[in-house]
């Protein structure tokens, strides 16, 4: 009896080491079947496996230490959430998923949310809340996948410099140092420091559909104070920024241009929004899905505009609404 007992203790004992993770995914109707489901890496964006859906459901399977933040693809659609040791249920209907990190993390999404979304706040208070709850959120979860989510969206929330970063990174967990976001950050960090007011603009060029080069330098430096909007469609403040930017070019006329550069963004899409927002300025669009001009300018989120001078020196960046307004009266003079 105690040979039995040893042997059935040792078989749990093997199975918690094992840590494995069932994520079920259920959609809210029969659109979905017989199409693919990917489940990625939040962090690298690899893909780590996939699934057929049937019968408005799909399953992952796997192992996971201490969980990780994860992207599910399908679609066209993304979802994030976290995949941790035991079961995991994501209902597409709703976009929640259910276990207990990801319980968690909604509670906190939830309080951020009612927090920063007090109209008595201005931007910038709210700003800095969503970013010290970051903070807050990291310190209290080091030891779990949360942890490492919120650590490297703190870093990209805010203008660190790298020593800043590298000194956050002597008290995070040693393998925060191995993220590729943490990577991504400090690079952000470097490109800020390289394109920050008062340095030259630095030039990239991007192919367009019709075989040309589209440059900056074709914009920027020409003699006139040029306004460069990096945006996407599928963002809702970069569309409410459009408006706003020309009010602004009926205001001055052609004592400014404006330049757009679509980035994290489907070309087609990028056409069908200027369709609907009447975009008349000039827009550069690649032929797929732009990054290097947002890596190269530190941009960590858009909607982000640079006022760059006549010679292209930087001499504003990262302002919108009225305080782009009011950055445009001073210069334009």
């Amino acid at each position: 009896m105690k040979k039995i007992a040893f042997f059935f203790t040792a078989l749990l004992l093997l199975a918690s080491c094992s840590k494995g993770y069932k994520v079920t995914v259920t959609f809210p109707d029969d659109s979905a079947n017989g199409e693919t489901a990917f489940l990625t890496n939040y962090d690298t964006g690899d893909t780590l496996l996939s699934a057929t859906i049937e019968n408005q459901m799909c399953t992952f399977e796997g192992t996971a230490d201490k969980g990780f933040f994860a992207r599910l693809l399908v679609g066209g659609n993304r979802y994030g959430f976290i995949v941790e040791p035991g079961e995991v249920k994501l209902d597409i209907a709703d976009g929640n998923a259910v276990s207990p990190l990801n319980d968690k993390m909604a509670a906190w999404s939830k309080d951020m949310e009612q927090m920063v979304n007090d109209s008595t706040l201005s931007e910038a208070e709210s700003d800095a809340l969503y970013a010290e709850g970051l903070k807050k959120l990291y310190e209290e979860n080091k030891d779990n996948a949360i942890g490492a989510w919120a650590f490297t969206n703190y870093l990209m929330y805010k203008d660190f410099s790298e020593a800043e970063i590298d000194d956050m990174l002597k008290t995070a967990p040693a393998e925060y140092a191995q993220l590729k976001r943490v990577e991504k950050a400090k690079q952000a960090a470097h490109q800020l420091t390289v394109t920050a007011v008062g340095q030259k603009f630095t030039d990239f060029e991007v192919p367009a559909e019709d075989g040309s080069v589209q440059k900056l330098s074709d914009h920027v430096g020409k003699g006139k104070v040029a306004v460069v909007d990096f945006w996407a469609s599928w963002c809702p403040p970069c569309r409410a920024e459009i408006p706003k930017l020309q009010a602004l070019k009926a205001k001055y006329g052609d004592k400014f241009d404006v330049l757009g550069v679509a980035v994290w963004d489907n070309p087609d899409d990028t056409r069908k929004a200027m369709q609907e927002l009447n975009i008349t300025w000039p827009v550069i669009i690649g032929t797929q899905q732009l990054n290097e001009p947002t890596d190269l300018y530190g941009i960590k989120g858009i909607p982000h505009i640079i006022v760059f001078g006549p010679d292209g020196t930087i001499m504003a960046r990262g302002l919108t609404g009225d305080d782009l307004a009011n950055k445009l009266a001073e210069v334009l003079k």
